[in-house]
């Protein structure tokens, strides 16, 4: 079943056979998200699609893939939910008049919102990737339709970085350039180029991750900047007024730190051994020890900061669920490269608080957001929109070790699960 045969290590109890239940009942939450009408539903707390919330275009994304790498790994019959999302984006969230695709729509199916955002788009690559993995009807016009829109609106050759935000017609790019599209283009690209082998995807993934790594953190003593001007100035400031937004957050954010540190160093298993890229291990390893340093545990309470300022000083103290995620998935990618003890402690550790603190044993999935009391509260996350993070930390020591999970899950027959 796996490579890695943890459950063999004796360093852990959190396994095969932990994970695979594990997700096996993050899967069985997320079937909940269906709607009849078309697409995925935000999900509250209890599982149910909360009618106050919009059907949302990353959601539909992160529901194909995680629907499809499951379907894919033998673990569930899911190709009708993945062509269920599929059919939403090409028939609901695309824009037929001026191309790409609508952030939201409203219980009608009406869009909403004014922008056309890159995140969204990196989403619909990497949900397009998987559904042609999966061979689901509807997947190559979808991963056309997403190559379209990256290749005209958002990828930036000049700074071979992605763009961030449009108008809804593409005729007005917003002067806001951010790390996150393009962390979330990584992931995206690199799996396109694992499917495709098309060497646009890992020139571009890789253009990405040097500008990200080996400059704007390496030149910020590898605290991370998030937000950026037009000419890819950093904005140390942003948000300052707003430091627990969703998507643009003020400061250090631990998860991504941790996020690079384990996308980082699955990318550069496709340039392994090659000369010029040692950069990689290096911003690894950094960015995990800064992440594990300043936000384990920061304010005298387990649990992961949400984020901190330029001080190394708590700022939102919450404990998301996807940064435990994030960190459990970068200690178990740099112990599987080093081979070191230590990554392997750390993954015991952090899921051993995942598994006190944040797994709801009630109504199923994770917690969503925590105070430094570890009380379940819901003031940047409401409810449990998805189980991407989730599911995603525990399915990466049950498949072979590769760039992508699509990598994976199509690089063996996953049997006896």
């Amino acid at each position: 079943m796996s490579n890695s045969l943890l459950d063999d290590t004796g360093s852990t109890i959190y396994g095969e056979k932990f994970l695979l239940k594990e997700a096996k009942s993050l899967i069985e939450f997320a079937r909940g998200s269906e709607i009849t009408s078309g697409g995925f539903g935000y999900l509250n707390s209890q599982g149910k699609v909360d009618s106050s919330q919009p059907r949302q275009a990353y959601v539909q994304c992160r529901m194909i893939q995680v629907f499809g790498l499951t379907h894919l790994m033998g673990l569930q019959d899911s190709s009708r939910l993945i062509k269920h999302g599929v059919d939403a984006l090409n028939d609901l969230f695309f824009d037929q008049g001026d191309s790409g695709f609508f952030n939201a729509i409203d219980s009608s199916g009406k869009p909403i919102g004014d922008s056309k955002l890159g995140y969204d788009h990196m989403f619909v690559l990497l949900g397009a990737i998987t559904a042609t993995a999966a061979g689901v009807e509807g997947a190559s016009k979808l991963l056309q339709r997403a190559e379209n829109a990256i290749d005209r609106f958002f990828w930036d050759s000049e700074f071979e970085m992605m763009n961030d935000q449009w108008d809804l017609e593409f005729t007005t790019l917003s002067g806001y350039r951010g790390i996150n599209v393009n962390m979330h283009a990584v992931e995206a690209l690199t799996a396109a180029f694992d499917l495709t082998k098309d060497d646009k995807y890992l020139d571009r993934a890789l253009a990405i991750c040097r500008r990200t790594i080996n400059e704007f953190a390496r030149n910020n003593h590898w605290l991370l900047p998030e937000h950026f001007t037009s000419n890819w100035k950093p904005e140390l400031e942003f948000n300052h007024d707003n430091p627990a937004d969703q998507f643009r957050p003020y400061g250090v954010t631990i998860g991504h730190l941790f996020e690079w540190s384990r996308l980082v160093m699955q990318v550069g298993l496709l340039v392994k051994d090659q000369a010029g890229y040692e950069w990689i291990e290096e911003g690894a390893r950094k960015l995990y020890e800064h992440a594990k340093k300043y936000g384990w545990d920061a304010d005298n309470s387990p649990g992961f900061i949400y984020t901190m300022d330029w001080q190394m000083r708590p700022v939102v103290h919450s404990r998301m669920h996807w940064v435990a995620a994030e960190a459990v998935m970068a200690a178990y990618v740099l112990w599987k490269m080093t081979g070191e003890e230590k990554f392997l402690i750390d993954y015991d550790l952090w899921w051993s608080f995942i598994d006190r603190h944040v797994i709801d044993r009630e109504f199923g999935s994770w917690h969503h957001e925590l105070n430094s009391q570890l009380q379940v509260i819901e003031t940047t996350w409401p409810g449990k929109p998805d189980i991407y993070h989730a599911l995603n930390a525990c399915l990466l020591p049950l498949l072979p070790f590769q760039p992508s999970f699509i990598g994976s899950v199509t690089s063996i027959e996953v049997n006896g699960m």
